[in-house]
């Protein structure tokens, strides 16, 4: 039985497939009423909690994106000291024979998550207690094993690899919510004057943001490598301060980083840009002093390839790169304004 639940555990290579995959046998293995998995998102204060699986004796639930990180619920109280005694702690009544276990998500450097299990048993056999303590210490070398191939070994942002395959899954999801949307549309009919759409949140786009340190060769030229390496690693701490948990932060390698942007209303998505722009301006860094960066961005279309996007973004970021430097730099304007020239080879269907 220990057996066939290793190898279940052990043949995902996804992380969001791997959380459920862990989420669904320590259920099992706990006889919970219900389990939720958090993930722990670094904020100002102190980590938060972002549940994202959802386990019952109805299903299995992937939860809603955590769009306003501080809108998450610190962690604190039983929660905190499990996180940071990095132990399982049970919790239970007096009297009642069922109890709560808090079991710590640990990878190779820090905890990254919080299992919840509620409504276990006090008493639990010893073949499910060795379970449990197993698949969590596989689950910790699965992750490590995911982010030796996913990350960058610098900034332990994601790496240049996993970003076509995170792209294609991105335009899947869209493309299946859609026909759904679709499908939900034609089954209703909406009363005259109402807006049968979701909520506006969820039909806004995904964009695509190419991030470039300016004038990067003559800081490794003038102050060496190891001063570049810290302006790279403190650049990646600031941008994963700016963006939410949402949103997927990779290095492409040198001093190029790309960001994809999920579900931001065109109003809003230049904000978290211009933060980031503003952030590092305004930085002094050791020996270097001060560094800027031009960022060029662009709407994820519905028929997209990674390709397609990155060089449109890769072109606004050359159109700020040759005008100055240290700025912000939109395809879609500058197309418009009759300054970049639009490829009329893409397919230009818009999500939403």
């Amino acid at each position: 039985m220990l057996i066939d639940i290793v190898a279940d555990l052990t043949a995902v290579r996804d992380r969001e497939n791997l959380e459920t995959s862990l989420s669904q046998l320590l259920f099992t293995q706990l006889d919970a009423r219900a389990l939720t998995y958090h993930r722990l998102v670094p904020c100002e204060g102190g980590p938060r909690l972002w549940p994202v699986v959802r386990v019952n004796h109805d299903g299995v639930r992937r939860l809603a994106e955590a769009n306003d990180p501080t809108r998450l619920q610190p962690v604190e109280g039983w929660r905190a000291r499990a996180v940071n005694e990095r132990s399982t702690l049970r919790l239970s009544a007096r009297g009642e024979p069922r109890c709560c276990y808090l079991l710590p998500v640990l990878a190779e450097r820090e905890p990254v998550g919080l299992i919840e299990a509620d409504g276990v048993r006090k008493m639990l056999s010893p073949e499910r207690e060795i379970a449990v303590e197993t698949l969590m210490r596989i689950y910790r070398n699965q992750l490590a094993l995911l982010d030796y191939g996913e990350q960058d070994t610098l900034t332990s942002l994601r790496n240049r690899r996993t970003f076509d395959s995170d792209f294609a899954r991105l335009l899947r999801e869209e493309q299946a919510e859609r026909v759904e949307r679709l499908d939900d549309e034609l089954a209703e009919t909406p009363h005259e004057g109402v807006d049968a759409r979701r909520d506006v949140g969820e039909d806004a786009p995904h964009w695509l943001a190419v991030v470039d340190v300016d004038r990067f060769k003559r800081i490794n030229d003038e102050y060496g490598h190891l001063y570049g390496d810290e302006v790279l690693l403190l650049l990646a701490q600031m941008m994963r301060a700016q963006f939410r948990p949402v949103d997927r932060l990779y290095r492409f390698g040198g001093e190029e980083f790309v960001v994809l942007l999920s579900r931001t209303p065109p109003e809003a998505a230049r904000t978290p840009l211009e933060r980031l722009r503003c952030a590092v301006e305004s930085r002094v860094f050791s020996r270097v002093g001060r560094v800027t960066i031009s960022i060029g961005y662009t709407r994820i279309q519905l028929l997209d390839d990674a390709a397609g996007a990155f060089g449109r973004a890769d072109a606004a970021l050359y159109h700020a790169k040759q005008n100055g430097r240290n700025q912000v730099q939109f395809w879609e304007s500058l197309v418009e304004e009759g300054l970049l020239e639009s490829k009329k080879t893409e397919a230009m269907v818009e999500l939403f």
